[in-house]
């Protein structure tokens, strides 16, 4: 069957990351939804350019936002209300941005920005902030984040935060509309995601971010396109019906780096 048939090697590839086990380090489980695309990668203690020190927590979430339309200049952030206030630590995140307009409570959203103090759930004492990519039925969070179990590195987790920071509207992880489809009018090829996997505006990881899709989602592919937006060796991003874009990479389709016969090009 179509929806259970895709390449070996994004198999292999997905598997080979799913799980980073080292002796006196603590297990990562890594879903799919999130990449490290972070473009300070591989740099610490360099102030960035939204005013925050690389490879930190703070750097990493600015470095999210930015992505989303949300930009910070010398760490300071204008707000809906139209205040501006300075982002310190990851732990004063909230009552910076409640000043300014922004909402903040306890319940998360793909997007949002989870917050902790400092001691709560084990965060340092100037607190730690990340960033929502999913959320389940039961009101878990999972989400992305530099410097927590990984030393000013990237890493995933599944948690619950005191409270979160809505600085852009929520994406809930929702089914794809699908028109129905007729003999005249064929609305795209048929296809599975392999994991969550994040809907983008266009085809890379620069463009916003409009919902987020569960493994194992039946999806229609009306066309690919190849990017600069590499995810896990492949360039080859694909449209929806809905007209959202998602990585290749995530999907059952039976070609990696390439296009897949009988769907065409954008």
């Amino acid at each position: 069957m179509v929806g259970e048939r895709f390449s070996w090697r994004k198999a292999f590839s997905a598997l080979m990351g799913a799980t980073v086990l080292m002796l006196g380090v603590p297990a990562v489980t890594v879903s799919a939804a999130g990449v490290d695309d972070y473009s300070y990668r591989g740099s610490a203690n360099v102030l960035d350019r939204w005013g925050f020190y690389t490879g930190y927590c703070t750097s990493f979430v600015a470095f999210r936002l930015s992505q989303e339309g949300v930009t910070f200049h010398g760490s300071t952030l204008t707000g809906p209300n139209g205040r501006s206030a300075f982002f310190g630590n990851g732990g004063s995140w909230d009552a910076a941005a409640a000043s300014i307009g922004y909402a903040v409570d306890g319940n998360p959203t793909v997007g949002s920005v989870a917050v902790w103090h400092g001691g709560e759930g084990g965060a340092w004492t100037g607190g730690h902030v990340a960033y929502v990519m999913a959320v389940d039925g039961a009101g878990n969070a999972t989400v992305e984040e530099y410097n927590w179990s990984n030393y000013l590195r990237y890493g995933q987790r599944t948690t619950r935060a005191p409270r979160y920071i809505h600085f852009v509207g929520s994406a809930a992880v929702r089914p794809i509309s699908l028109p129905k489809p007729t003999p005249a009018q064929p609305v795209g090829h048929p296809y599975r995601t392999t994991d969550f996997v994040r809907q983008r505006s266009g085809p890379g990881t620069g463009y916003r971010t409009v919902g987020v899709l569960p493994a194992g989602q039946r999806i229609m592919i009306v066309c690919q396109v190849r990017s600069a937006s590499v995810i896990r060796g492949t360039g080859i991003w694909d449209r929806l019906s809905d007209g959202s874009y998602i990585t290749d990479f995530y999907t059952t389709t039976p070609a990696f780096n390439r296009f897949s016969a009988g769907i065409p090009r954008c």
